[in-house]
């Protein structure tokens, strides 16, 4: 994916504000030349280099196994492949390499070049090369005694978190997503190791809306009074019967 050189720029001083602009500069020349190269998005290197570095060129691991912006671990490359002790006992040769991987372009260059490997050992064991599953090859998350590969945790998704908000800083909020959206976007420090676990959820499940109200049932009219029943009328009174005269003869 090619992006300007200015928003490479931007993102770079965003993860380490102090660095000199002429610096951040010459790195993003060559970022946005790998991955232009390799078919990757430039912010993803980005986001790698921070997250393992802070973008100090000069970092070595406690363990003495990791060197440089991307700290990439020396057993694996060029000479320090062929010494049984590279860590403690290591040759010449991987003395040297060790020192060139403390060298900012050619570091870059390197990562780069283990970003397309894990790429194509991610896609030839698991059938994907999506971002999580690359990234968490780069980071050392293959098992494969237990034959698993390309195994995300909770440290690719701090990456990848920072990537997406990275994308809205530098570029903005309607730039698409390369994979699957995972937790709200956040900004880790350098410093602080990521914590253990399955990675969030991307989402918290919304509340379900309250159900309206039902609306009050209609009263029922009072029912109607009977009416009165109309009082009979009083029965006549019949006259008392008066007693005939008796006739006389």
């Amino acid at each position: 994916m090619l992006r300007p050189i200015a928003v490479i720029v931007s993102a770079i001083l965003l993860s380490r504000p102090d660095l000199p602009r002429e610096e951040a500069e010459r790195f993003a020349k060559v970022v946005q030349e790998e991955a232009k190269q390799r078919d990757f998005d430039p912010l993803t290197a980005v986001a790698i280099v921070h997250n393992e570095s802070g973008w100090h060129p000069d970092v070595v691991s406690p363990n003495g196994e990791d060197y440089g912006l991307g700290q990439i671990r020396a057993r694996f490359i060029g000479a320090c492949r062929g010494d049984d002790d590279p860590v403690n006992n290591p040759s010449a040769e991987c003395q040297a390499e060790k020192k060139s991987l403390l060298d900012a372009e050619t570091n870059l260059r390197t990562m780069a070049r283990i970003i397309s490997d894990n790429r194509k050992l991610c896609f030839e064991k698991v059938k994907s090369a999506a971002l999580p599953r690359w990234l968490a090859a780069y980071q050392g998350l293959n098992f494969p005694k237990q034959n698993r590969w390309c195994a995300p945790r909770e440290k690719t998704w701090q990456v990848i978190r920072y990537r997406e908000w990275l994308v809205r800083e530098v570029v903005g909020p309607k730039s698409g997503r390369t994979h699957k959206p995972s937790a709200p976007a956040e900004k880790p420090s350098p410093s602080k190791p990521p914590a253990s676990g399955r990675p969030p959820v991307s989402k918290a499940p919304s509340a379900k809306p309250s159900s309206p109200a039902k609306p009050p049932a209609k009263a029922k009219p009072p029912a109607r009074a009977k009416p009165p029943a109309k009082a009979k009328p009083p029965a006549k009174v019949k006259p008392p019967a008066t007693k005939k005269r008796a006739q006389k003869g």
